[in-house]
């Protein structure tokens, strides 16, 4: 039977319905929780992607050091494997990322497609948070909205892809002062050695029509950071841009070399050569901190960058 038509099989019995329940619970406990702390000394969370071993022990071992971290937002290749059946999720997060687990919010990455059918490890593993058959989502938390997004079948167009971006407007629809964070797979910009991808600006098109916003991706194996822009990559106030982050890996193979030729808009800031994790608190009135660690193969620990922004223009939250 084809199946290649369904974008995540029909789960199999795994044993990991506590898992599913867990993190619905956890969700519910965000949205109520997170408000009231957002708009004082703020939301916590972590984002990294592209999950590997042996780093992922490294990677996982630094998320544990930051216990005020409410949830964790995995920018895809949730297994950056050469193959994804829901075996090899149990292996590589047994003693890494499962001893957080119920704080996880995945996105699907091209890696975790790799299974038959398609997404189906990925949709056994992560259950009713993997969101099938879907694979994107919103929640709210600390007063901002989360939105997780598809950037691999967004990638491949066709209907599913016209069907999230429809989903995508009528979400940030209904959200229309709330600042946002939106986080997917592939980056639409990037000067690392896989570029980005341009079939990601429909994402920022509906995303920059709705108003400022942060965007999380991964894919590239390298930390970047950009300006605030608009879709066509000019520079423009923070007030009115989507400013990327590009973070990772968060225990694959780091890439080492640079794009060589120059195209697109140039980041402010890219680290190469190493794991990333960005920590960020999330204030309810649009501010923000960020602060990124890097981590190297031999396991040495730097912060390679550190921020701070608003995207209502109010004041700029201190200490970082």
């Amino acid at each position: 039977m084809n199946m290649s038509n369904k974008p995540c099989g029909k789960p199999k019995a795994s044993g990991s319905g506590w898992l599913s329940s867990l993190i619905f619970v956890m969700v519910a406990w965000l949205a109520a929780a997170g408000v009231a702390a957002g708009a004082s000394q703020g939301i916590a969370i972590a984002v990294t992607g592209d999950i590997h071993k042996p780093g992922a022990k490294m990677v996982s071992d630094v998320i544990v050091g930051h216990p005020e971290v409410t949830a964790v937002l995995l920018v895809g290749d949730t297994v950056n494997g050469k193959a994804s059946p829901l075996e090899v999720y149990k292996e590589i997060y047994e003693g890494t990322y499962g001893r957080f687990i119920a704080k996880i919010f995945p996105c699907p990455g091209n890696h975790d497609q790799l299974d038959v059918p398609p997404f189906s490890g990925y949709c056994q593993f992560w259950g009713k948070a993997a969101h099938a058959p879907q694979m994107y989502y919103s929640f709210d938390l600390g007063g901002w909205h989360i939105v997780s997004l598809d950037s691999v079948n967004l990638a491949k167009g066709g209907e599913k892809a016209d069907t999230q971006l429809l989903w995508l407007k009528s979400d940030l629809a209904k959200k229309p002062k709330t600042p946002v964070l939106a986080y997917w797979h592939y980056p639409y910009f990037s000067n690392a050695k896989h570029h980005g991808m341009a079939k990601m600006k429909p994402y920022w098109d509906v995303v920059y029509a709705h108003g400022p916003a942060l965007v999380m991706n991964g894919h590239n194996h390298i930390y970047e950071r950009f300006a605030p822009m608009n879709p066509d990559g000019e520079k423009v106030a923070e007030t009115r841009g989507i400013q990327e982050f590009v973070v990772g890996p968060g225990g694959a193979s780091p890439t080492k070399e640079k794009a060589d030729d120059g195209l697109g808009p140039q980041s402010e800031k890219l680290h190469l050569g190493a794991h990333h994790v960005g920590f960020f608190t999330l204030f309810a009135d649009g501010g923000f901190t960020y602060t990124v660690q890097s981590i190297t193969s031999t396991g040495e620990k730097a912060v390679v960058d550190k921020g701070a922004g608003n995207l209502s223009g109010k004041p700029v939250p201190a200490g970082n």
